[in-house]
């Protein structure tokens, strides 16, 4: 399935709005978690490949009924964070464009976005094309 880029203003050197008429590009798509039948609010998430993990901020993992801080505990360097965060990991249902896989997300408390979609948990299951003709990624199914 094909998802256009998320826009917005290219970042204030003058040399990269130059060379991007003004406008930068984001690779978002709609995801949302689901646990023991309750499923969150969808959010925008950054498709991150160089997210080690798939994350996402904490209180979503609280609003299904997950007990985050009851997970299996990482200290993980997140590049937006001037320190180590905490990561806490469940299994849980990960919805995709109207496609699900089961499959182990991170939550975290001083996630500055609501989540990344990364390497584990996403990348592993989904092949992602990023199209720049486009402006946007090609989203298809890893078969395995």
């Amino acid at each position: 399935m094909f998802n256009p880029y998320l826009t917005s203003p290219a970042p204030l050197d003058s040399l990269w709005r130059v060379h991007t008429d003004g406008i930068t590009w984001v690779p978002v798509i709609a995801a949302s978690i689901i646990h023991r039948g309750y499923e969150s609010r969808v959010v925008d998430a950054i498709v991150d490949s160089g997210s080690q993990f798939t994350l996402f901020e904490g209180t979503i993992g609280t609003r299904v009924g997950i007990d985050v801080r009851n997970g299996r505990s990482e200290q993980i360097s997140l590049a937006a964070a001037a320190s180590n965060a905490r990561v806490y990991f469940h299994e849980v249902t990960l919805r995709v464009q109207r496609q699900s896989i089961r499959t182990v997300v991170g939550f975290c408390f001083e996630l500055s976005v609501p989540a990344l979609l990364g390497r584990h948990g996403f990348f592993d299951h989904f092949k992602i094309t990023f199209d720049p003709l486009r402006r946007g990624m090609q989203i298809d199914r890893a078969i395995s």
